[in-house]
């Protein structure tokens, strides 16, 4: 079964993650495909998708090392299984140790910044995922990460992480002045979700940017959801950004339905993304649901902020782009 990790920096971490304290090799992934009709695409796209959304398969595992330490490590690869291609050790993988001071880790994962958001999307690895609009900046999965997590500290967690460079430097080595560090605090109590994310360094204003802030919330009152998210990143050679977010969600038995509105805007610029996705879920065990998502944006590439296999921007430069999504997720 999938063990949900948080990360909390810009060089990418989770939140300590619950692994077996045995050496055994535990296997997960998640399985999640679409047939999206989109529309107002470029001509040469067709308006039937099928795609794949952060599917993925994975490796973890533990060893007791005495004392309340252990060494933990993973391997999680990206599977994009309706175009028959991948990526090997390509998403959160890394060794480390973790005790009752925390955990360290060492490779490449998600930053905590990036995990701030993904803890209030409600249309995460879809073809309306948050990213469409709210990514960028420090939100992505770092490579060349080092990183820790504090335990938990009354529902009070702190991930501090640092990147030497966040490209990929190939046998060369890792670039000079592209270091990237993020450090986020999340609490989590009952029905409350807080978070809030920072991340900056060499590697941003080689990016033409300055910091990332991020704020995030989420409160579960009764079947009732309600999430929001505030992004800020300010540009160092191009416009400062701002974005937010605002959704709700109604369970009633094994339904949910949900809906969320995004805005962005670019500083004295043009080209101001905005989008706003209704949908339901309808959880037919714990680990399978069939989920269906009608989008609308102007300015956003549908599908690519969830790294989906197919990514649908507008036809028009600055135009409006729909699709209508009926997928399946499955999680072993």
């Amino acid at each position: 079964m999938k063990k949900s990790l948080i990360a909390l920096a810009v060089a990418g971490v989770v939140s300590a993650p619950a692994f077996a304290a045995t050496a055994n090799v535990d296997v997960y992934g998640v399985m999640n495909a679409a047939v999206s009709y989109v529309d107002d695409q470029p001509a040469a796209i067709n308006d039937i998708q099928f795609s794949t959304f952060g599917s993925r398969i994975g490796f973890k595992g533990a060893e007791d090392l005495g004392g309340g330490m252990k060494a933990i490590w993973q391997i999680e690869s990206g599977v994009n299984f309706e175009e028959q291609s991948g990526s090997l050790s390509g998403r959160n993988s890394f060794v480390g140790l973790s005790g009752g001071f925390g955990t360290a880790l060492i490779g490449n994962h998600d930053t905590p910044l990036k995990s701030v958001g993904r803890a209030v999307d409600l249309f995460g690895d879809t073809i309306g995922d948050s990213r469409n609009v709210m990514g960028g900046g420090s939100d992505l999965r770092a490579k060349n990460v080092v990183a820790y997590i504090t335990p938990d500290m009354g529902g009070f967690g702190i991930t501090a992480a640092y990147s030497t460079d966040l490209g990929v430097s190939g046998a060369a080595g890792d670039a000079d002045n592209r270091g990237v560090y993020n450090v986020s605090a999340t609490y989590k109590n009952g029905p409350l979700f807080l978070g809030l994310g920072y991340g900056d360094g060499d590697g941003h204003e080689a990016a033409g940017l300055g910091a990332h802030m991020r704020g995030a919330a989420g409160f579960t009152m009764g079947a009732l959801k309600f999430v929001g998210q505030y992004d800020k990143l300010d540009g160092d050679n191009s416009a400062d950004y701002d974005a937010w977010m605002a959704g709700v969600a109604y369970t009633m038995g094994a339904i949910t339905l949900k809906g969320n509105y995004m805005d962005g805007d670019f500083d004295g610029a043009g080209a101001d993304p905005q989008q706003f996705n209704i949908g339901a879920d309808y959880a037919m065990s714990k680990r399978t649901k069939l989920y269906a998502v009608y989008t609308d944006g102007e300015n956003v590439v549908l599908g690519g902020g969830a790294g989906s296999s197919d990514q649908i921007p507008s036809g028009v430069a600055g135009g409006d782009v729909s699709g209508l999504s009926l997928g399946m997720v499955h999680t072993f």
